[in-house]
């Protein structure tokens, strides 16, 4: 990726931080989104930085059309092209039962999710004058999800649905569109709360193992390179294997 120049959002915490670094240290030049973790977002540039990587930070909410096109206004006056884009920044309300679900929660998260995500693929469709890959990130909770996740389940959905059908008008236009699902990964909102036990999530993964950021990112960068060249319209699923069992497999292999 070196000399390529790649937008990735959502990099002040989280699977955002480690898209980041593995697309610094491929030698990408990056312009970096984050929307209100401004310390931890700081903390980032600077190691981005420290590692020789050329990388801008900028502020935005990516629900309100007006910041997302003050960033790639800026980033036309600055490059005028985009090679890649990961599009990650997106909001989980965590789990909400349905007597809780208001038309304000689901407006939050419809135009976080959702309106951003299409909204920043269009802009970013303008800027692939030469062709691109852009990667969304969607969830595995768009197919296979838990009681109270409703409305993130759907937002998760409709990312894996734009993307499929951005695949098909990008395809003449040399863009490639694809989503990468993730599963469980170790971020701070993750594994912070009190009810978190390392061992029961590891012993539910078939890898025996928790993701990290970083796996995210390995993923994306293949996505973003010409390595995936015949790859488009797809959603990608890192979970280590969940996806793949049975909700009845009990332990020993008997059904």
């Amino acid at each position: 990726m070196r000399g390529k120049k790649v937008f990735i959002s959502g990099t002040g915490k989280g699977i955002g931080r480690g898209i980041a670094r593995v697309f610094a240290k491929a030698g990408a030049e990056l312009i970096l989104h984050y929307r209100s973790s401004e310390e931890e977002a700081a903390s980032l540039l600077r190691e981005l930085e420290s590692l020789g990587a050329s990388a801008e930070m900028i502020r935005a909410d990516l629900s309100v059309l007006d910041d997302l096109n003050r960033v790639f206004d800026h980033i036309q006056q600055k490059w005028g092209k985009l090679d890649a884009a990961v599009n990650n920044a997106g909001w989980d309300p965590g789990c909400v039962s349905p007597e809780e679900i208001t038309e304000e929660m689901y407006y939050k998260l419809s135009d976080m999710n959702i309106k951003g995500t299409l909204f920043c693929c269009l802009r970013e469709f303008e800027l692939m004058k030469e062709g691109g890959s852009i990667i969304n990130i969607g969830s595995v909770q768009m197919n296979t999800t838990v009681p109270g996740r409703v409305l993130y389940a759907a937002s998760k959905g409709a990312i894996h649905s734009i993307s499929g059908a951005l695949a098909l008008d990008g395809g003449p236009r040399g863009i490639r569109v694809n989503t990468i699902a993730p599963g469980y990964i170790a971020v701070e909102r993750m594994t912070t709360g009190p009810d978190f036990n390392e061992e029961q999530v590891k012993n539910g993964i078939p890898v025996h193992r928790i993701g990290v950021p970083e796996d995210i990112g390995e993923l994306a960068l293949f996505l973003a390179s010409e390595k995936s060249g015949f790859i488009s319209g797809e959603t990608i699923v890192a979970d280590g294997g969940v996806n793949r069992k049975l909700a009845r497999f009990s332990q020993g292999g008997k059904l």
